[in-house]
């Protein structure tokens, strides 16, 4: 068991994370010492991070992840597909655990398009403009899984977010740690743009290292503009301003802007930051529009809401709350 942890702390799984996120809370190192319990480790990694059981029994090999079906990276210049495997592999692990549980549900229903789902939801808001938790609860009403790993490996980039369809149940995984509503919103939102758009099949993964506004690439300029319209009614705000503004600055005129046309304030100030470019005045503008919130506790409160433990193994819930960090 001492060469496999070395071998998965070389691959970036450190020691605290192996312990208290991939194996069991009754795991004990002395279970290895047979060649059966040593198995039933590399198992829990494989079935967790996705790893092939073939390259964590045998120390002679290198380390490969096991086929995951295919992937689609969407990947900033520069970053390598090895660079987020790790993360990658980890969250498919959770939703192919939380699509298992749900394997008798009925089939996801259809993301609808973002004029007449923004109507809805605005509906049912308790705020004045499209929520988080709205559009999350929605995409839970729809049969698509939204799920936040706040546990994650030290090793490798963290995508923003994936979406992979686990047989034909979409599941979308959110691994971006902001606190800000408005961010995170932009985000499930872009993922259910591609569900929208059908730009994933069955068996297929999706991969968002880091979202961006401006894409060479027509899908990503189509998930774009859904959570675009589904956010603020529109393909772009491009808000700008003709002087130069300071984060409490930008805060106000937001809060403003947003209560006139019911936008949230935050994904105003962030509009702002897309179109000039200037985050640094952006991003205070949105911490001191949303410092009391947290955007993890909204997807916490979604999965808690919409899972029923009796659904899985007392094994799967564990894992699923260990890798979530939820509570319930």
């Amino acid at each position: 068991m001492k060469t496999l942890r070395a071998r998965l702390a070389q691959a970036g799984v450190a020691r605290p994370f192996l312990n208290r996120v991939v194996l069991p809370a009754w795991w004990d190192d002395s279970l290895a010492e047979t060649p059966g319990g040593f198995r039933e480790a590399a198992s829990f990694v494989c079935a967790h991070l996705g790893f092939s059981l073939a390259s964590l029994l045998d120390a002679g090999r290198p380390l490969a992840f096991a086929e995951r079906g295919a992937v689609k990276y969407k990947k900033s210049k520069g970053v390598t597909d090895a660079e987020v495997g790790l993360a990658t592999h980890y969250a498919l692990g959770v939703a192919r655990a939380m699509a298992a549980a749900w394997a008798d549900r009925p089939a996801a229903g259809a993301v609808p398009a973002p004029k007449e789902w923004r109507d809805q939801l605005l509906a049912r808001s308790k705020e004045q403009w499209v929520r988080l938790g709205d559009i999350v609860q929605a995409a839970w009403e729809l049969g698509i899984p939204v799920l936040h790993l706040r546990s994650l490996p030290a090793g490798g980039k963290k995508p923003d977010a994936l979406t992979t369809m686990v047989g034909e149940r979409p599941v979308i995984v959110i691994l971006n740690q902001r606190k800000s509503p408005s961010w995170l919103a932009f985000i499930v939102a872009h993922e259910l743009g591609h569900l929208h758009h059908l730009h994933l099949k069955p068996g297929q993964t999706l991969v968002d290292e880091k979202m961006a506004q401006q894409s060479d690439e027509a899908e990503e300029r189509e998930a774009n503009e859904f959570a675009s319209r589904l956010l603020t009614g529109h393909s772009d705000l491009g808000l700008n301003s003709a002087r130069s503004l300071g984060p409490g600055q930008l805060a106000q005129s937001a809060q403003t802007f947003g209560q006139k046309y019911r936008i949230a304030p935050g994904v105003a100030a962030l509009n702002f930051g897309f179109t000039t470019g200037k985050w640094a005045v952006a991003n205070g503008a949105v911490s001191r529009l949303e410092r009391a919130e947290d955007a993890g506790a909204v997807l916490e409160a979604a999965l808690l809401a919409n899972v029923s433990r009796a659904d899985l193994t007392d094994e799967s819930w564990a894992w699923i709350a260990r890798a979530t960090r939820a509570a319930g």
